[in-house]
């Protein structure tokens, strides 16, 4: 980056507008000229900008720390691989104070997405989003691999903020970005790991495991032995998801004897939990309880544990154990009381629809309504589908036909969302 630039960057990371920096110094028109490296400012205009900014004229001399850049390099390629927090949040405070030091630093643009990308990892403890904004203005300056990074940053955090469409796209921009190029195996590996991940929660099966399989060559060629655990859970969803019941029955049991293997409990409760969804699909509800009973007892934190007590609560409704439904329903009220912002909303709907339908409650079109909006915000079309079609039913169940004829359309109307096509012959 040349100095127009980096002023520019730091005017930006400080809040200050062109206005309030030029006051004094110079026209906005001509700050404007060089920020965008049109012209060079003379030492005595350079000096005033740099002491507003209240950057040192010692930044200026180069002193750079070229050594130290390539390490910061190599720790964060060790992180990203590893899923190491403590590494993370310590990598973050050396490049955040590297960067307080050394302002004008030409790779400065580089040490800002690498310093995102480690924010990304640490969503409950840093808010990234401003700094993406500013690296977003910074898009034209920026060579391939910074936008491979810039556009993953985006794509994780629409994954993280449940828009999965959203990021699918992203991730798809990504690959079209770097056609042509050589990214670094693990960078590869990475974009795939993330890309199947969303791909399945967007209900993409089949390209989830295609991606999947792909991140998993490289982890366990790596000897990543954790990532590649992942993996497998990521993999045996999509193969539960596309009815190969047997096959991701496998897939959760060889996941599960390399977790023992290594004697790590950090995954017990993610693959009780998919064992006990795969028995349910298989219609053996003594297993699937079982299961969801030693994914809960697993797990340590409210964000994990609410997804369990929605599959408990589920299971006891399909079986049409409504006293147990009700208690499972309390429990998950009460735990959705202690969820992270990201998962409150997202379940407080789920138990809601429940509460609507098992108290049977009067307002229970407007609870449904309510989930819906919330659903179809989030590009969720899956459960706008399921739930339109339970509240049809129901409505239908009291006589309610002209209202029950609204929600079955409204039903098909996110069937044909969810399978990203606009007519009914399109379907296949």
């Amino acid at each position: 980056m040349n100095l127009g630039q980096l002023i520019k960057l730091e005017r930006q990371r400080q809040n200050i507008k062109q206005e309030a920096l030029a006051i004094g110094i110079c026209v906005p028109s001509y700050l404007s000229r060089i920020e965008n490296g049109l012209v060079i400012p003379s030492e005595d205009i350079k000096h005033h900008i740099l002491m507003r900014l209240n950057i040192s004229l010692d930044s200026l001399n180069g002193n750079r720390n070229e050594k130290k850049i390539v390490q910061f390099k190599i720790r964060f390629k060790q992180i990203l691989n590893s899923r190491d927090k403590k590494l993370a949040k310590e990598l973050l405070s050396e490049i955040h104070l590297y960067i307080e030091e050394h302002p004008l630093d030409e790779e400065r643009l580089t040490l800002l997405l690498l310093e995102a990308r480690l924010m990304v990892m640490l969503p409950e403890v840093l808010d990234m989003k401003n700094n993406i904004h500013i690296l977003k203005e910074f898009k034209k300056e920026m060579t391939i691999e910074q936008l491979f990074y810039l556009y993953t940053i985006q794509g994780i955090t629409a994954y993280q903020d449940n828009q999965f469409s959203q990021a699918s796209q992203i991730f798809k921009e990504v690959f079209q970005l770097i056609k042509g190029f050589r990214m670094d195996d693990w960078e590869m590996a990475e974009l795939y790991y993330i890309s199947g991940l969303s791909l399945l929660s967007e209900s993409r099966y089949i390209l989830a495991i295609d991606y999947v399989k792909e991140a998993i060559s490289y982890f366990n060629q790596e000897i990543l032995i954790e990532r590649s655990i992942e993996c497998l859970i990521i993999l045996g969803i999509a193969q539960k998801n596309t009815g190969l019941l047997k096959e991701a029955l496998a897939t959760f049991e060889r996941a599960r004897d390399i977790n023992s293997k290594i004697e790590s409990s950090e995954f017990n409760g993610m693959i009780e939990h998919n064992l006990g969804s795969c028995y349910s699909l298989q219609k053996d509800s003594h297993q699937a309880l079982q299961h969801f009973f030693y994914s809960l007892d697993a797990k340590h934190f409210p964000d994990d544990k609410v997804v369990t007590i929605l599959s408990i609560l589920k299971e006891y409704h399909k079986n049409g154990d409504l006293q147990n439904a009700l208690v499972w329903l309390q429990k998950g009220l009460e735990i959705s009381e202690h969820l992270s912002n990201s998962k409150k909303d997202l379940y407080t709907n789920h138990f809601s629809v429940y509460g609507a339908i098992l108290l049977e409650k009067q307002e229970i079109i407007a609870i449904f309504k309510k989930a819906l909006d919330y659903f179809g915000g989030k590009q969720d079309y899956k459960n706008c589908m399921i739930y339109c079609h339970v509240l049809a039913k129901r409505l239908a169940e009291t006589k309610q036909y002209k209202q029950a004829s609204i929600y079955y359309d409204l039903g098909f109307h996110f069937h044909l969302k969810q399978s990203k096509v606009s007519r009914w012959e399109e379907l296949s």
